[in-house]
């Protein structure tokens, strides 16, 4: 099992093809350091038999639609050599579609693993709401998080492309908890920004946090409870938990237990607040709410990545020769 990379796709090649070089660079070389970076790729039994993981499968692009249409050209790019800065000379843009597979072509068989054929899904996005870039993103990662027994191995690219669409890529990570990383590449400078190949090994590859919204199942139900009957007393919400939750608040043994295990953690972040009747949905809840709601609905759908590119207008798949 290969690699889905998520990436923002502005007007740069290089910010998709940059660190695919990078990885491919780490796969072919695979010293000690390279095996420890790819080490929670791939399947148990790949690792356990010393098989190369980290392999790239597929990548998911979010765009425009001027980039898809070609109605906004790529930047002209330097084809630098792996792993050093030059300045020129520069080479034409033109369609991004072209320029990426022509390019893509070059690099992405040292990182293919065995394959002949890796699938590239261009999808549409409005870079300017956040809402519907979000619904587009969660789709697609709940489609590839259901796939088969334990869903598709996915990391997230937060460089190309603009802020709402890496915003709305972090945030996915966040609530699905189906990201397995997040990270960035740096260009050290205009010149490195212009190159299509990684520019350096050192400060080039940023790892980032992945941080999900850990809610557990009783901490739901008390936003659930919260929000169906609020405002609750500390008293009467423990009533309702012990009563109606009997299977998830076996060890609220008291109402301080409740008060300072549950309730107040959920207070610092804003995800409950207090009122004059009691504790009630608070203002951070409202926020992740419908973004939650999407994810929920994203995986109620049940549908594999090629069976949203079938249905839906605005993800095409294409199978790219390598």
């Amino acid at each position: 099992m290969g690699v889905y990379h998520l990436m923002g796709l502005g007007r740069s090649a290089g910010a998709i093809t940059g660190p695919v070089s990078y990885l491919a660079h780490r796969y072919q070389r695979w010293n000690a350091d390279d095996r420890r970076f790819f080490a929670r790729s791939g399947e148990v039994r790949q690792r356990e038999a010393n098989e190369k993981v980290g392999d790239i499968q597929a990548l998911v692009l979010f765009t425009t639609k001027e980039v898809l249409a070609g109605e906004i050209p790529a930047f002209n790019f330097v084809d630098n050599p792996p792993g050093r800065i030059t300045k020129g000379p520069q080479k034409q843009g033109g369609p991004m579609k072209d320029v990426l597979r022509r390019l893509l072509r070059r690099e992405w068989p040292a990182i293919g693993g065995d394959r002949r054929q890796g699938a590239i899904f261009w999808c549409e996005v409005n870079r300017r709401d956040i809402r519907t870039t979000y619904e587009r993103i969660i789709r697609v990662v709940a489609a590839l998080a259901e796939s088969g027994g334990q869903g598709k191995e996915m990391w997230a690219n937060l460089t190309g492309g603009n802020n709402v669409i890496n915003f709305a890529l972090e945030l996915t990570a966040t609530l699905s908890g189906a990201v397995a990383r997040l990270y960035y590449v740096q260009a050290e400078n205009p010149d490195a920004e212009k190159c299509v190949r990684f520019t350096a090994e050192n400060g080039y590859w940023v790892e980032l946090p992945v941080m999900p919204l850990a809610l557990g199942r009783l901490s739901r139900a008390i936003i659930g409870l919260l929000a169906d009957r609020g405002p609750l007393s500390l008293g009467d919400l423990h009533s309702i938990l012990k009563r109606e939750y009997w299977d998830l608040s076996r060890g609220l043994t008291t109402q301080r237990v409740l008060r300072e295990e549950y309730l107040a953690p959920m207070w610092r972040q804003g995800l409950i607040a207090e009122a004059p009747g009691g504790y009630v949905v608070g203002p951070q809840w409202e926020l992740i709410r419908p973004y939650e709601e999407g994810w929920r609905r994203a995986q109620e759908a049940g549908l594999t990545i090629e069976q949203l590119a079938q249905r839906e207008p605005w993800i095409e798949r294409e199978k790219l020769s390598l």
